[in-house]
C-alpha cells in the first residue's frame, strides 16, 4: 500500500476528475454535484442569501464541537466559514 503524502491527512486518496469536474462518460454532472450538495439555483436577494448563510454557518459551528473531525480539519472548516461571513458583511455593506 502506498504511503500517504505530507498533504494527505490519512485520508482517502484522491480521485482524479476532469477539469470539468464531471466523471468521463456523461455518468455524473452539475445535477449530481448540486444534489449531493444541496445546492439549489434560485434567484435570491442578497439578505436572503446572507441569512441563509448565518444560519447554516451558525448549526456547523454549534455542531462542529459533538464531530470527529481533527483539529486540522476543524481549522480548515472555520477557514472556508471565515470567507462566507467575510463575503456576506462586505455584501451588507456595500448595498
Amino acid at each position: 500500500m502506498d504511503q500517504p503524502s505530507a498533504d494527505d491527512y490519512g485520508l482517502i486518496a484522491p480521485v482524479s476528475i476532469p477539469r470539468d469536474g464531471q466523471a468521463p462518460g456523461g455518468v455524473s454532472g452539475p445535477d449530481e454535484y448540486d444534489s449531493f450538495f444541496r445546492i439549489r439555483h434560485d434567484e435570491v436577494s442578497t439578505t436572503t442569501w446572507v441569512a441563509q448563510t448565518l444560519s447554516v454557518t451558525r448549526k456547523v459551528t454549534d455542531d462542529l464541537s459533538s464531530t470527529n473531525l481533527d483539529e486540522a480539519d476543524r481549522a480548515d472548516l472555520l477557514d472556508g466559514i471565515t470567507l462566507l461571513l467575510q463575503h456576506a458583511v462586505s455584501l451588507t455593506t456595500d448595498q
